[in-house]
């Protein structure tokens, strides 16, 4: 009795999503909405990563310094930059993704020339939502890098040409 009411549950529910999946295709507003939360969505994914990433590298340039170890610096900070440019590939194609879907869902809308009006006010809050997240992740590599300029002149300015370590 149990796997059939699970089974119908499992039935009704593919029945739900694909009612719903043909209402979007018939309603290209309902379409490009839901196109663009998922680009939102995945947009902030990307901005979280990245910004989560430069607060690290300047959190570990903080704790670095006063270091004489280059060795242990180098590995630290290439571990983070690595970090950046493997979250950076790893998620900006969805985003490039839902980018040029969302730019063909508006584009049916407009061949439609129905709810074009619907679209603006959430394109309009959408980006500037996105503009936020991407000033705060400027801010955050801006901040990064010039944390780690200061920690290279520390460096410069102690006079230490080579590591501490032995080999």
């Amino acid at each position: 009795m149990g796997k059939k009411l699970l089974l119908l549950a499992a039935a009704a529910l593919v029945a739900v999503s694909l009612g719903v999946a043909a209402a979007r295709a018939d309603d290209p507003v309902a379409t490009a909405e839901a196109d663009l939360q998922k680009l939102v969505t995945d947009a902030t994914s990307l901005h979280s990563a990245v910004l989560a990433d430069a607060q690290k590298i300047s959190s570990d340039v903080q704790s670095l310094q006063g270091s004489t170890d280059r060795r242990t610096i180098r590995q630290t900070l290439l571990a983070d930059v690595q970090k950046v440019q493997s979250d950076r590939q790893s998620l900006l194609p969805a985003v490039q993704a839902d980018w040029t879907q969302l730019k063909t869902d508006i584009q049916a809308v407009h061949q439609s020339k129905t709810g074009q009006g619907q679209l603006k006010p959430l394109l309009q809050q959408a980006n500037q939502q996105l503009a936020q997240e991407r000033d705060a992740v400027t801010t955050a590599l801006q901040a990064a890098h010039q944390a780690l300029q200061a920690l290279r002149q520390s460096l410069q300015q102690s006079g230490h040409s080579k590591t501490t370590t032995n080999p």
